[in-house]
């Protein structure tokens, strides 16, 4: 009837052809999903093994979310390792760059830069590891929830066998008694078949004249019997389906209690995967590792503009090639008056004192070179290493100039010139 409405109504406004075929394609869709949705309502036939597959189903979705967590992982843990490798690559070339071009407090402060993606990756670390560990806890729970099959390879929830079995006792009368109707109307529909073939007979008969009454007598007798039979078949099934309908509001209420049973078990999963969830975003991406972030960046900034000094290096660099000159220098810790400058032009034992320091300088500069590359393989040691060697180096400067002292006896007071670390 609605499809011929709908027929007769778009004629009417005078649309044909494939509009037509359309509007009648979306309302055999509509219809087809109807019964779709009739034949999955949870009460009707079977349909209860709805909340079972839905309960076993939850051990796919939960192997993709740690599957997905732990390609997220990989992806950290490979991004870590570039980061080691690419500062290791660049202390490596930094050690190796010409001591002539690459010197003092600026090359320090290009190997602070260069270990920046180390510390960044240590920091990567913890959150790898602390996803690791959300993955490893979700794991455990999800194999407690779907223990392997004894008998073959697949997972099912450890409950749902139970459920079944008390869904199927629920259903069982139910499930008589709807087997019970299907073959009545079997037989009912047998019984039509030969109450219509038992009418065309008669017919026949009475239309011959040929025909005895005896035969006709007989066909009305089998007729009777038919019908006689085809009422005791629609009473029975009025019976069974007043049965049926007891039968189903018991059905209705005891599956109802087993659902919400399952029910239970069914938000025990989703919260579990709620739970899990709000751990690995707040592993992955919440702001807890920021401070340490921000540190890296403090100290980083810290020794880049209170540490590296342009003037130091180029004094440094003049000192250590001879060609430094007090008047020139704009360092305050290099600076000189020229009453001083010209005492050390004028005292010999001065410029020993500054030769010797130049040459102290030039030895501390290699020291350092070859404590910064040997901190490429020991990084936990690479502070207390180039400490001590500074110690050790202002101790030998001083003794130096104290045994030059002692030597040529000369009690004259020195300027002496600080020396820059590298």
């Amino acid at each position: 009837m609605q499809r011929t409405t709908t027929t007769n109504l778009i004629s009417c406004i005078g649309y044909k052809g494939s509009f037509a075929s359309h509007a009648l394609s979306i309302g055999n869709r509509n219809n087809s999903t109807l019964r779709r949705h009739k034949e999955k309502h949870f009460f009707h036939a079977d349909n209860y093994k709805l909340i079972l597959k839905c309960l076993d189903g939850g051990y796919d979705i939960s192997t993709d979310l740690i599957e997905y967590m732990q390609d997220y992982c990989n992806l950290l843990q490979e991004h870590i390792n570039h980061l080691n490798s690419y500062s290791k690559k660049w202390k490596s070339k930094l050690v190796q760059q010409l001591s002539l071009s690459s010197y003092n407090t600026t090359k320090r402060a290009q190997f602070e830069t260069v270990r920046t993606p180390e510390r960044r990756a240590k920091i990567l670390q913890k959150q790898h590891d602390n996803i690791q560990t959300v993955i490893a806890t979700y794991r455990t729970q999800v194999d407690r929830m779907y223990p392997k099959e004894r008998f073959g390879t697949s997972h099912k929830h450890y409950r749902t066998n139970a459920k079944k079995i008390l869904f199927e006792a629920a259903y069982s009368s139910l499930s008589e008694l709807s087997n019970k109707l299907e073959k009545l109307r079997e037989k009912e529909q047998q019984a039509q078949y030969a109450l219509e073939d038992a009418n065309t007979q008669y017919e026949n008969f009475t239309d011959d004249e040929t025909i005895s009454k005896s035969k006709i007598t007989k066909i009305e007798e089998k007729q009777e019997k038919i019908k006689n039979k085809l009422d005791r078949i629609k009473q029975e099934i009025l019976q069974t389906k007043e049965q049926y309908k007891q039968e189903q509001e018991i059905y209705r209420k005891r599956a109802t209690e087993i659902y919400e049973e399952c029910r239970e078990l069914e938000e025990q999963r989703l919260d579990l995967i709620g739970e899990t969830l709000l751990k690995f975003n707040e592993a992955a991406f919440s702001s807890s590792y920021l401070f340490e972030q921000d540190e890296i960046y403090e100290d980083l900034k810290s020794k880049l503009e209170n540490q590296r000094n342009t003037l130091k290096d180029l004094d440094f660099w003049a000192q250590t090639y001879g060609v430094y000159d007090s008047k020139t220098s704009l360092t305050p810790e290099m600076n000189h008056n020229d009453d001083i400058h010209n005492q050390n032009i004028s005292s010999p034992t001065t410029i020993r004192k500054t030769k010797t320091s130049h040459k102290n300088e030039t030895e501390n500069f290699t020291i350092t070179e070859e404590n910064v590359e040997q901190s490429i393989d020991e990084d936990a040691n690479e502070q207390s290493q180039t400490d001590n060697t500074i110690t050790s180096t202002k101790t030998t400067v001083k003794k130096n100039i104290n045994l030059t002292s002692i030597e040529t006896n000369d009690n004259i007071t020195t300027n002496t010139m600080p020396l820059n670390q590298v």
